[in-house]
Order: C-alpha cells, then structure tokens, then sequence
C-alpha cells in the first residue's frame, strides 16, 4: 500500500476473485493482480463482499512475490455491500513503530479505529462491528406496566457495570429507560457461531420441554388418587382433566414461551439455509460464467 522511499500510499490495485474450491467445510476464490515493482510493501487488503449476504473470510494470501507469500489471518465477517457499501479492510501482521508506519497505513489504521468505536449514533445493525457502550437502562418495561420499572446501573459516578450500546428507542413513561427487546446485540465477531447458537437454542428447548414435563406430571400423576370406577377412565379421554389453578398459570406461562422458542429457531434455521442456498447459487453462477469465458 505505500512505496518503499515516501511511505506513501500508492494507487489501488483492484481485482474480481473467481471460484476454483468449493466444499461443505470451506469455499476459496482466486484473483490474479500485476504489482508494480516499485510499488512497495503491501500492508492492507480491502475486500468488498457483492453477497447480499454476509461472508465469513478466513484467510487472505497473496503469492507471487520473491519474499514469498504474505498472509493476512482475518477470522472475520465480512459484511454485505447492500448492508454498508463501505470496504471492510484487514491489515497485515508486520507490526510498526509509530514513527515508521506507512502514511497509507496511518489513515486506514485511523479509519478502522473510528469504525469500531461508533458515533453513538442510530440504532445498532446485526452486521456492525462497533464497541460502543452504554448504561444498564434496559432491564424494565415500565410502558408495559409501572411496576416493571428498574433503576439505570451506572453513570458518572458509577461507571460500572455497562452493556454494548443498542441505540433503541427510549420508553414513553420513563425517558431514562431504553425500550426492551429480545434480540441482544454484540459486536458481530463476538456473537456466537452458527454451531453454537443452534446447540443454545437445543438446549433451552430442552430445558423447556423438561420443565413442561415436571409440571404436567405435577398435575395429573398423583399416587394418592385413583379411578373410582372403570367410567372415570373414558371420562378423562372424553372430557379432559381440569388442572389445579396453579397448574393453568404455570403452563400459560410456559407454553407461550415454548411455542415462541420453537418458532424463533425454525426462523433462525430457514434463514440461515437460505443465505446457505444464495452463496452456493451465486458461487455456481460465477463458476459457471469462468467456464463460458474459458470456453
């Protein structure tokens, strides 16, 4: 990115990536680039991702070079251009002192820095990467009833404990407070992987299914009771069993909950197969339009 004698940043080179691997595990694009000679030490890479999905890049090489090939370890998501038309760029490993780092790499260090720290400005995307911070403010409802009112966890004179900022609307009846909401963000390399988040949604299904089970067996399994006659039998296939009231509102309480759960990891699950489905057709496509201009 910066020539050798000014340390000053050159001219882009820019390319297209073209399919040549895909597998269940992993997908590699190529790209061939002409570099200057005099075109100096490469120090960052940035990517534009043309999915209408996000894309999660492992690895950047760049061979070719007498040195020998230079890696950048990214371990990141990518975002979509139709999410941030912004280019998400990555840095080498070589490590600088500040008064030897390129000019070229100072203001793309300095764009990154700004990029990750926000504005605190506007309600927080899926896709953002943004480490900005905020008051525990959320932890009630108040619109939804007066007595779910909390205090807000922090401020000046308590600066801890924080949460990521949402940027959410405030709540009608108490400004203070920050509207609740079930989606939690974090910065999109910290949330949890695919694998990861669908073992958390098994097991809080599990933990569902068992506390529907103990207070169904709760209910109706009673060693002290019994079937005065053989009619009582038929009765409760024909009739029901009226549970205690107890009963009723636990499983109000818990059948709501569990149907949601389900529903949000059928969402969860038809969502991913679909961005699965898209990158897969638009990799085919692009794969097949590299045969065609072979041909």
């Amino acid at each position: 990115m910066s020539s050798e004698e000014t340390k000053l940043e050159k001219e882009r080179i820019k390319g297209y990536v073209h399919l040549t691997h895909r597998s269940a595990k992993e997908i590699k694009y190529e790209a061939d680039f002409e570099v200057p000679t005099n075109f100096g030490e490469i120090g960052a890479v940035l990517v534009e991702n043309e999915h209408k999905r996000e894309s999660f890049m492992k690895e950047i090489v760049l061979d070719g070079f007498l040195t020998g090939p230079i890696k950048f370890s990214c371990d990141s998501w990518v975002h979509s251009k139709f999410d941030n038309p912004d280019l998400r760029v990555f840095f080498s490993n070589k490590c600088y002192l500040p008064s030897e780092t390129p000019e070229g790499l100072k203001r793309l260090r300095e764009g990154e820095l700004v990029a990750l720290r926000g504005n605190r400005q506007g309600e927080r995307k899926v896709f953002e990467r943004i480490y900005d911070y905020d008051v525990y403010n959320d932890l009630g409802n108040p619109d939804k009833d007066p007595g779910l009112k909390r205090s807000v966890l922090g401020g000046k004179e308590h600066p801890y404990p924080r949460r990521c900022r949402t940027g959410r609307p405030r709540c009608a009846k108490d400004p203070l407070s920050e509207k609740p909401s079930d989606k939690v963000y974090v910065p999109r390399d910290e949330s949890f992987s695919d694998v990861k988040q669908a073992t958390f949604y098994v097991n809080t299904l599990k933990s569902a299914l068992h506390a529907l089970v103990h207070v169904l067996r709760t209910s109706v399994v009673d060693k002290n009771l019994g079937f005065p006659i053989f009619s009582a039998i038929d009765d409760l296939f024909n009739e029901g069993y009226n549970l205690p009231s107890q009963q009723q509102k636990d499983l109000k309480t818990i059948l709501p909950r569990l149907v949601k759960l389900v529903q949000d990891i059928m969402e969860e699950e038809e969502t991913y197969q679909d961005g699965q489905d898209e990158q897969i057709t638009t990799a085919t496509t692009e794969e097949d339009r590299t045969n065609d201009s072979d041909d």
